[in-house]
């Protein structure tokens, strides 16, 4: 094998792997705070019933010490009324609600302490009083039905951008998941027109041009017209990606909500990095391999997770070696391996990393250790001795010296 092949060998275009990952969508949390009307003093104990309206479900939960209430596991795709009663105070309810997150205030004015049941919440909606009330003016009635009828013009248009959205967002979910990704790019672009506030439909938008342009890139192997849509959907990816980011930006610094924030952060910019890293690598847009190592360094950063962590740094590293650029990748490569010796596809890769920039001996010496590091039944170590013999032959080398009995565990013998 002549040294010009050697990287060659081993890097050529071989089919890239679709994403697997979606991006979770299943729950939400409704939270608020509960005070006096006037005063703002918190009310603790008052009873929050959060009802599930588009089909059966409740979610009951008290306000503390703080006046606070929080239940973080309902379903995202519902719409909720609110119900909160507490000793002392009229009863108060809210229509409409969608699992968001944001703070919701409730200001109770003082009562008789009763509770409301949805059917009282239906006939106060429908017009028809839930209990005794005042005698209202004629002008006072006609403000109280214009206001009603304002009231549920809004919850009927949110409701049908609900279902519009919850029916576009599903259809999505399953067409990526029978691999139409043309399908789903219009069901979740549909799905982003109704709501786009919703960070899970651009995730799982970016994930759905990420493989479309995957499935592109595979097929340009054949068809090189195919170049440019996968350059296309690799950039739409990005864009509904920097979207979904921007909107989970707002729980990072929460404390209750930054944990995931931040799980989710680091599932987004490795999304981010996957296409930028394409870009670079397969169609020559080489201002996004930088892009795409900060993306994975700080996707590695946030993460809690060994081995997403190891996994972001090798694909950092990866990016600057499939991008032609050796000199960092060696770099790269040397900094996963300080912290971990033995990491087989770091040896590997900095084993060619160190061809392309011609330091042949060092080459030699690091794929030697690949080789006495790796599994026996590794795929790759026929081919590398082969590289090894024709680097120290060429370039006349000192052999490497194998340390493998010193390095692979022995063989367990059987009882």
């Amino acid at each position: 094998m002549k040294i010009k092949n050697i990287v060659t060998a081993f890097s050529g275009f071989a089919m890239l792997v679709l994403a697997s990952i979606s991006v979770s969508a299943q729950v939400g949390r409704i939270e608020g705070t509960v005070v006096k009307a006037g005063s703002g003093e918190p009310i603790v104990g008052a009873e929050v019933r959060i009802e599930r309206t588009d089909i059966k479900g409740s979610y009951p939960v008290k306000s503390d010490k703080k006046g606070t209430f929080l239940h973080a596991g309902v379903p995202y795709v519902g719409t909720y009324t609110i119900l909160v009663s507490a000793p002392d105070c009229a009863p108060y309810f809210l229509t409409g609600i969608r699992p968001t997150g944001e703070m919701i205030k409730v200001e109770l004015q003082a009562g008789d302490g009763r509770k409301l049941t949805m059917d009282d919440v239906k006939r106060i909606q429908a017009g028809t009083p839930a209990g005794p009330q005042k005698q209202l003016s004629a002008e006072e009635i006609k403000k109280q039905q214009a206001d009603y009828e304002k009231k549920k013009a809004e919850i009927e248009k949110q409701k049908a951008d609900f279902e519009g959205m919850k029916k576009s967002f599903e259809q999505g979910q399953q067409l990526a998941a029978n691999k139409d990704y043309n399908g789903a790019i219009t069901a979740y672009t549909e799905a982003a027109k109704l709501d786009p506030e919703q960070q899970a439909i651009w995730g799982n938008l970016a994930l759905a041009h990420y493989n479309r342009g995957v499935t592109n890139i595979n097929e340009s192997l054949k068809d090189m017209s195919k170049r440019d849509p996968a350059k296309q959907d690799f950039n739409d990816s990005i864009t509904a990606i920097d979207k979904a980011i921007a909107l989970n930006e707002t729980s990072m610094s929460d404390p209750a909500k930054g944990p995931l924030a931040k799980k989710t952060k680091s599932q987004y910019l490795k999304i981010r990095a996957d296409a930028e890293s394409l870009l670079a690598k397969r169609l020559g847009v080489m201002d996004a391999a930088p892009k795409a190592v900060s993306d994975y360094k700080e996707a590695a950063a946030l993460t809690d997770s060994a081995d997403d962590k190891k996994s972001f740094e090798l694909k950092a590293a990866e990016t600057y070696f499939e991008s032609g650029m050796a000199e960092e990748a060696v770099t790269a490569y040397q900094a996963i391996l300080a912290g971990d010796p033995n990491n087989i596809e770091a040896l590997y890769k900095l084993g060619l990393a160190f061809a392309s920039v011609a330091k042949f001996q060092e080459s030699a010496d690091t794929l030697q250790k690949f080789i006495d590091t790796a599994p026996e039944s590794d795929p790759r170590t026929a081919e590398v001795k082969a590289v090894i013999k024709d680097l120290v032959v060429g370039n006349n080398l000192k052999a490497p010296s194998s340390d493998a009995g010193r390095r692979r565990a022995p063989a367990k013998k059987k009882p």
